[in-house]
């Protein structure tokens, strides 16, 4: 939701993403969080195209830094998708950065007593000093 809200308001300068679902048509198809992305776009990508075009990071244009951080233990979001927004970003000259967080999975990048925690916090407190 952060990468979205960043291509439509051209005043966010930073976007955060952790462990996000950063393309939408990959989440339906492999049914991640039995199909979570349904309930949010409100209906499967033949049904609601428009919803997937207009709110998929991976069709968004965002000029906003990017941080995309990801579990490499994540067992809800493969890591493959940061992994490969991140790639994709790069070939467009986007200004895009991957953390990959060993021993780490979906829940700790929320998690302010996890020990991932301390790196997002130094990302966001850096970004917004």
């Amino acid at each position: 939701m952060a990468l979205c809200l960043a291509d439509h308001q051209a005043s966010v300068k930073h976007a955060i993403s952790l462990a996000g679902v950063v393309d939408l048509r990959r989440a339906w198809d492999l049914h991640l969080g039995t199909n979570a992305v349904v309930e949010f776009l409100g209906g499967p990508p033949d049904q609601v195209p428009e919803h997937y075009y207009e709110a998929d990071p991976t069709h968004l244009e965002v000029k906003a830094e990017q941080w995309l951080f990801h579990g490499m233990e994540d067992d809800v979001v493969p890591p493959r998708f940061s992994s490969d927004d991140c790639d994709q970003k790069k070939r467009k000259r986007g200004n895009v950065h991957l953390v990959e967080m060993a021993k780490a999975g979906h829940f700790e990048l929320i998690d302010p007593r996890a020990t991932a925690w301390p790196q997002i916090e130094q990302t966001v407190l850096r970004l917004f000093a």
